[in-house]
């Protein structure tokens, strides 16, 4: 163990983002609303997206350089979807993190303020625990909390399993094809195990390892810790599937549509399945996973937004980074959208979700076009099982995005 813990560090940065609003949230809801019958669509999706991610390590491993200067070498189009992608991790995704971490310590520590004011308080903290820009104190402080909580909650679902059927109950809904399943179907997978615009920032995340650790996180490395924190999203959102569907499904409980009422019911399966006792363990670890989420979030997108404003400006290389810059201007967006832009917190995440989604396969299409471009060596271009799975996912995800814009718009 020794031995293994300074090995990993991007992957498990990857795992807290996916942690979040994708599995505490969708999964848990999944299961509540429809038992296991969903747990094929995340298996899919996660299996869907993964070339999108490991071609991140390969071209990060390959040219030292983010998927960022990929894109800019393809095209302005290119960079045009990265904006929009990025746009959503900088503020929208980021805002629906902050909700969700405000309303997880509404809950536990009966705050008398409102979600939003809570989450603008964690984004002013966050930032400051980020301020000095350094990579290796975000990994540190994500590495201890989501192995943390990864264990917690494989433990809570082993413990839940017996209640699974239990009381005559069924572990299947009948699904009934309408546009409310339509709608919640392409949310989660929007954030199944999360939005593909993910890979760019653990591109970086590759990139900011090197620069700490040296040759030493090479390529065999770089994918043996993708594997580790990818794998460990999968294992997660199913195990918050088999709870929610262990404690909730056909009980009669609804999922509360606000923050404060989910993080009290997301609580509650825990203390349900394994006793009260475990209540003040699973609040502190709860809250500590899903703010690694938002310091994950906090550290990587203003990285790639300020690489990307490098790119388009024309500025070189080497010059100084504009992290902090654009940290703060992640506070001030944030800000604003949480206090005065969103309409409720069913329907943020649900926007959220719906625009990470939408962008999907633009970016698997480009991260594709980045690793299969001249600059990278042959030996770290996708061999022919890789390009067929990769043009699966390009081609079932715009089909999915498709579909969502005419549900949405019909």
């Amino acid at each position: 163990m020794p031995n293994f813990m300074p090995r990993i560090g991007p992957g498990i940065m990857l795992a807290a983002t996916a942690v979040g609003v994708s599995h505490l949230v969708y999964s848990t809801q999944a299961g509540g609303n429809y038992g296991l019958s969903l747990s094929i669509l995340i298996i899919v999706i996660v299996f869907l997206k993964y070339p999108a991610f490991r071609f991140a390590v390969d071209y990060a491993s390959a040219t030292g350089h983010s998927l960022v200067t990929g894109y800019a070498k393809i095209s302005r189009l290119a960079l045009a979807w990265l904006v929009v992608g990025f746009f959503v991790d900088m503020f929208i995704a980021t805002g629906a993190v902050a909700l969700v971490t405000a309303g997880l310590m509404i809950s536990v520590f009966n705050l008398p303020y409102t979600g939003p004011q809570v989450a603008v308080a964690l984004m002013v903290v966050s930032a400051a625990v980020l301020l000095n820009g350094q990579y290796s104190k975000a990994e540190r402080i994500v590495k201890v909390l989501v192995l943390v909580f990864s264990v917690l909650a494989i433990v809570a679902t082993v413990f839940s399993l017996p209640l699974l059927g239990s009381e005559e109950r069924g572990l299947f809904a009948a699904l009934t094809p309408d546009r409310s399943l339509a709608l919640f179907v392409i949310a989660m997978a929007g954030w199944m195990p999360m939005p593909t615009n993910g890979a760019i920032m653990y591109s970086k995340w590759i990139c900011e390892k090197r620069k700490v650790t040296g040759d030493s996180f090479d390529h065999r490395g770089a994918i043996s810790d993708f594997k580790v924190g990818y794998g460990l999203t999968l294992v997660l959102a199913l195990c918050f599937l088999v709870m929610g569907t262990a404690v909730l499904f056909e009980t009669g409980r609804e999922v509360p549509q606000s923050a404060a009422g989910f993080a009290t019911e997301l609580f509650g399966i825990f203390t349900t399945v394994i006793g009260n006792w475990v209540y003040p363990v699973i609040a502190v670890a709860g809250i500590a996973v899903i703010w690694s989420t938002q310091i994950a979030l906090m550290d990587a997108a203003p990285r790639v937004t300020a690489r990307l404003f490098d790119v388009v400006t024309g500025r070189p290389d080497d010059a100084p980074s504009r992290y902090t810059t654009f940290l703060i201007i992640q506070v001030v967006g944030v800000t604003i959208m949480v206090l005065f832009l969103m309409g409720g917190f069913t329907k943020f995440l649900y926007f959220a979700t719906s625009m990470g989604f939408i962008a999907s396969p633009a970016i698997a299409y480009y991260n594709y076009r980045a690793v299969t471009s001249a600059e990278v060596a042959a030996e770290y271009r996708p061999k022919r099982t890789m390009v067929i799975w990769s043009w699966t996912g390009i081609i079932v995800l715009a089909a999915f995005a498709i579909a969502f814009l005419f549900t949405s718009l019909g």
